[in-house]
């Protein structure tokens, strides 16, 4: 893809220089009317009358007229004819980049899949081929090499063939297009009973007529068709994916808990635990595992979450009358439900839920809601104890934990550009996010085109690669390091997590929780998750110092700063914003809020599974009930 050429006029002294859209230099202003600089795409050399330069891309000649151009003008016009050869050179070079940059994307997106269909659960003895979905169009990408797969059982014992019942790991090796290594890994199911997907119970579903379909009697007339054509298609399909495999492998080897499992006890979770071991040990990674400690104990408490007097807080006596009102009208006038928190000092002002779900049930306060990149800031905090504990730097490259990335590389991002979005990657949780298990090899594959620290570009990818550093380092898989190192130690419910940037569900207990932990500076009660050193280290910075204007961002945090709506756009004056200009958090697409004035000591959490209509004017008033319900006026009680 060639970039066009600009019309551009710059002036030396008397010479002045234009490059026209089509390429040709002309040369304006000297003393001879006929003297004239031609962009000529010739393989003439020297000539008579006048001086010819050329490239590879471009040749440029300098017919002199009746008289001699003086010395002077002579090197400005060959200075000029240089800078145009710069350009012209770096133009190609960024469209050569772009569209090498464009291959290695369309590889990273090819699929690997079995070559005959239902083999996801496949008779012992007889396991099927891996391929690739679109073969020539990997060829034409520059894989020249055949793939390997190797065979591993639950216990992670190699075979050539798979020859007994139970969890079958595929792990698949070749070379990229880039000449870095490929590694995928699937999951298979080989059952004890070689008829099994013959034995499949009888299911029966009534599906009822689609929305846009007119004849709704036919429909019904053909219910029990339909019914059999349906069981007949899952019967037929039943095997065609892996998570099937996923799912009879994790069943047949959990052990019973006694209690319905948590998100982090699924099978799908097994399923990585599973890869993660597989992972360490081809590649020679299980001596260099790590513990990650738990939080410390302090002898002096931290805030915590409580009820408590208005007064307590620092609040105005009608606080909560006057927030709770907003939210009402909220409600009322966009009819989406959402729990709004609020606490100063640690003591509540309000929580509670407002609306009614799409079915007509009010939600109340455990109202579970996808909070989106406000995810981001939950892993800077599970990630900020690696921090703490000296297990990884943030100025680190991820070759310090990946073992194939190329040291020293200037296409590799360090963990801190993962966070603070100038790693140079895109993407909200491609490719499977975490949970897929080489997604780190699939980022390698494509790393020769990156270009980390040169722009800032909101970005999920580094916040994923940074949880496979963390399992990498410790030996479990992310969703065990949440919960286990984070939620569990929050008392939270049950809390799903997809990826790492942008899938996370929680309340708004749990949300302000998280937040009361930001208030705190790294502790919640008599827990230290990080010490305040390590917490400031999270605080937005400019993310790209050498640059001038340069945005700020921190380590899953940025600036939360609300603007009063007559102020100036882009003041920094304090009295233009509603709360402090040390007010930090994180948003997100689903219109959830974490938010904390650490000048004030304030917190907001709000949930909501989509922002609705109107959200930023309301939001606004929610902002200017709660600051104009601040008191300075505060009890004597610590």
């Amino acid at each position: 893809m060639s970039r066009p050429w600009r019309r551009q006029t710059l002036r030396d002294d008397e010479t002045t220089r234009t490059l026209a859209e089509d390429g040709t230099l002309r040369c304006l202003g000297v003393e001879n009317s006929d003297r004239k600089c031609q962009n000529v795409v010739t393989n003439s050399t020297v000539e008579p009358e006048g001086i010819r330069l050329q490239t590879s891309k471009l040749s440029f000649r300098i017919i002199d007229g009746m008289n001699t151009i003086s010395l002077a003008k002579t090197c400005v016009v060959l200075a000029i004819i240089l800078v145009t050869l710069i350009e012209h050179r770096c133009f190609a070079q960024e469209a050569n980049l772009e569209s090498l940059r464009l291959e290695r994307q369309r590889f990273q997106a090819q699929e690997l899949i079995t070559a005959k269909r239902n083999s996801w659960v496949f008779k012992a003895g007889e396991p099927p081929r891996i391929v690739w979905r679109d073969v020539d169009e990997v060829r034409r990408l520059g894989v020249k090499e055949p793939l390997t797969v190797r065979w591993f059982n639950e216990k992670l014992e190699e075979t050539a063939v798979p020859g007994e019942s139970g969890r079958w790991g595929a792990w698949v090796e070749g070379t990229a297009p880039n000449g870095t290594p490929l590694r995928r890994a699937f999951t298979f199911y080989t059952p004890s009973v070689d008829a099994f997907i013959l034995f499949l119970p009888e299911i029966t579903f009534t599906i009822p007529p689609l929305p846009d379909l007119p004849a709704t009697d036919v429909w019904r007339e053909r219910e029990d068709e339909l019914s059999r054509l349906s069981t007949d298609l899952l019967r037929r399909h039943f095997a065609d994916d892996e998570m099937i495999a996923i799912t009879l492998a994790g069943i047949t080897n959990a052990e019973p808990r006694g209690r319905p499992p948590r998100f982090a006890d699924s099978v799908e979770v097994l399923n990585e635990d599973y890869h993660l071991a597989l992972k360490l040990k081809l590649q020679n990674l299980q001596d260099k595992v790590r513990p990650l400690k738990p939080p410390r104990h302090l002898s002096e408490p931290a805030n915590t979450l409580h009820e408590g007097s208005l007064r307590d807080a620092g609040m105005l006596a009608d606080a909560k009358a006057k927030i709770d009102a907003v939210c009402r009208d909220w409600y009322e006038d966009t009819k989406e439900p959402f729990v709004t928190l609020v606490a100063r000092h640690g003591v509540i002002v309000t929580h509670e839920a407002f609306g009614k779900d799409r079915e007509g049930n009010p939600v109340d306060r455990d109202y579970r809601c996808w909070v989106g990149s406000i995810t981001k800031c939950v892993t800077a905090l599970l990630f900020s104890q690696f921090v703490d504990q000296g297990l990884i730097n943030l100025d680190d490259s991820l070759a310090a934990v990946f073992p194939d990335y190329p040291q020293n590389s200037p296409h590799v991002p360090t963990f801190r550009q993962c966070f603070n979005h100038t790693s140079g990657l895109a993407g909200h949780g491609d490719f499977g996010g975490f949970r897929n298990p080489h997604l780190e090899n699939i980022i390698l594959n494509g790393i020769d085109v990156n270009e980390p620290n040169v722009r800032y570009a909101y970005s999920g990818m580094g916040y994923d690669l940074a949880v496979k550093a963390m399992e990498i380092v410790t030996g479990k898989s992310g969703v065990r390091l949440y919960d286990e190192h984070l939620f569990r130690p929050l008392n939270f419910d049950d809390v799903p997590v997809g990826n790492a940037s942008a899938d996370g569900q929680f309340t708004a207990m749990e949300l302000g929780t998280l937040t009361q932990l930001v208030a705190n500076r790294g502790s919640y009660g008599d827990l230290q998750f990080i010490s305040p050193e390590t917490f400031a280290k999270l605080l937005p910075a400019p993310v790209l110092p050498q640059q001038d204007g340069s945005a700020e961002h921190g380590i899953g945090l940025h600036w939360s700063r609300k603007l009063k709506p007559d102020a100036p756009r882009n003041s920094l004056q304090p009295e233009n914003h509603i709360f402090s200009l040390n007010t930090i958090g994180h948003g997100s697409f689903s219109g959830c809020m974490l938010m904390v004035d650490l000048d004030q000591d304030l917190i907001i959490a709000h949930a909501r599974r989509q922002t609705g209509p109107r959200w930023d004017e309301w939001s606004i008033r929610l902002f200017q009930a709660i600051a104009q319900s601040l008191s300075d006026e505060q009890s004597d009680k610590p």
